[in-house]
C-alpha cells in the first residue's frame, strides 16, 4: 500500500513571507522559485500541477518539500553551502593587491606590472602566488590598473 503524501500546510505568516519574497522580486531566481513553488504546494495543489505552474522537477519538488516539512521556511529557501575548494583570493588578499598596485614602485621599476605585484606579494608574505591573470581580475574588479 502506497504511502499517503504529507500535504503542505503554511502558517499564515509563512505565506505572506513568501507573497513578499515574489511580489518584491529583488532576490535570487532561484529562491523566488522556491517560494512561488511552496505556495503552490501550500494552496492544496497537486505535484504535477506545482510543475507546470512553477517549472520545477518532481526532484525539486521533492526536496523543496522535504526541506520544508523538516526545518521550515529559511531552510527551504536558502542555499546550503556548496562543497568544493574554497577561492583563493580572499577579500584581504584583493585589498593587499590592491593597496600594492596604489603604493610607490620598486627601485628600478618604470611602473607595476602584473607579474611585479606577484612577485611582490609573494616576497612580502601577502600570501600564495596567484596567476597574473587572477591579479588583473582583482584589479579590475576594483577600476584599477597596473600602470
Amino acid at each position: 500500500m502506497p504511502r499517503l503524501a504529507t500535504p503542505v500546510i503554511l502558517p499564515p505568516a509563512d505565506a505572506s513571507a513568501l507573497r513578499a519574497i515574489v511580489k518584491k522580486g529583488t532576490h535570487k531566481s532561484r529562491k523566488i522559485t522556491r517560494a512561488r513553488a511552496l505556495l503552490a504546494m501550500g494552496s492544496g495543489k497537486g505535484a504535477a500541477a506545482v510543475h507546470a505552474e512553477v517549472g520545477i522537477s518532481t526532484t525539486q519538488h521533492h526536496r523543496l518539500k522535504r526541506r520544508y516539512l523538516a526545518g521550515g521556511l529559511g531552510e527551504a529557501l536558502e542555499e546550503r553551502p556548496r562543497s568544493g575548494q574554497p577561492p583563493k583570493v580572499t577579500p584581504a588578499l584583493e585589498a593587499r593587491i590592491t593597496s600594492l598596485a596604489c603604493s610607490d614602485l620598486p627601485t628600478g621599476a618604470a611602473r607595476w606590472t602584473l607579474s611585479l605585484l606577484n612577485e611582490t606579494l609573494v616576497s612580502l608574505d601577502y600570501g600564495p602566488a596567484v596567476s597574473n591573470e587572477t591579479i588583473r581580475k582583482v584589479l579590475k574588479k576594483v577600476s584599477s590598473s597596473p600602470g
